[in-house]
């Protein structure tokens, strides 16, 4: 130990016992801190992504939250309010031919929703590597690596799942809007990776929308398939 900083593991050293009002102050400071951490990050990928992410990748990193810890717990907030708002059930409705549930027992289809909404937050962590993938080929200009690629589009779709925590009440609320809930989605990834991708690689706009609408058209389609194979594997199992 040399001063108040640990030189081994870089802990603080505090010579006062925890107390009841020394963890309630800690708790504040840590849930409403906007210089560092969780909140701050929110922050900085609304107004200045670009920084956030470019200092990430030079390994600038105490200041925001892991990208990867961020990309989870904003799919975990995004899951529980569309569960809470039954936005789930009524995607699932929309998804399912009609020929599926004449066929099909009800208590079986509805074991096996149970069963799907369990994976859904694995279904889209597996598009991260594959959006890596695709931005790294369309943006290889840039020279970053794919590790580069995973780190940005953490945070993206982290700050998308954010976006559209919100944007469900809009549908909650006005049920006869649902029919455009894919479009919706479609276009919020859309205008915001096409901001963050603008900012970071600063190529021509309607250049940078057009690899993003791609990007946002093969996200669709893969998650689609993946809906798909994992509605087919959650009947066959219930």
């Amino acid at each position: 130990m040399s001063g108040p900083i640990c030189h081994q593991c870089g802990q603080r050293f505090s010579e006062q016992r925890w107390t009841t009002p020394k963890m309630t102050k800690q708790f504040f400071q840590q849930l409403t801190n906007l210089e560092k951490g969780f909140l701050y990050t929110a922050k900085l990928l609304f107004i200045a992504p670009d920084i956030l992410i470019i200092k990430y990748w030079n390994r600038i990193t105490i200041e925001y939250y892991n990208p990867f810890r961020y990309l989870l717990i904003w799919l975990a907030v995004n899951l529980l309010v569309s569960f809470w708002l039954g936005i789930d059930d009524l995607l699932q409705e929309s998804l399912q031919p009609a020929i599926v549930s004449d066929s099909i027992d009800p208590s079986k289809i509805a074991a096996a929703d149970q069963k799907f909404d369990t994976w859904l937050n694995a279904m889209v962590l597996l598009l991260l590597p594959l959006f890596a993938f695709v931005t790294r080929w369309l943006f290889k200009s840039s020279k970053k690596n794919y590790a580069e690629h995973l780190i940005m589009n953490a945070y993206m779709m982290g700050q998308q799942s954010l976006i559209t925590s919100f944007t469900h009440f809009i549908f909650f609320f006005i049920p006869a809007l649902f029919p455009l809930y894919i479009l919706f989605n479609f276009l919020v990834g859309l205008c915001y990776n096409t901001y963050v991708l603008k900012k970071i690689f600063n190529n021509n706009l309607w250049l940078t929308i057009a690899k993003a609408t791609l990007l946002g058209f093969i996200g669709i389609a893969v998650g689609a398939l993946l809906i798909a194979i994992a509605s087919s594997i959650a009947l066959l199992i219930s």
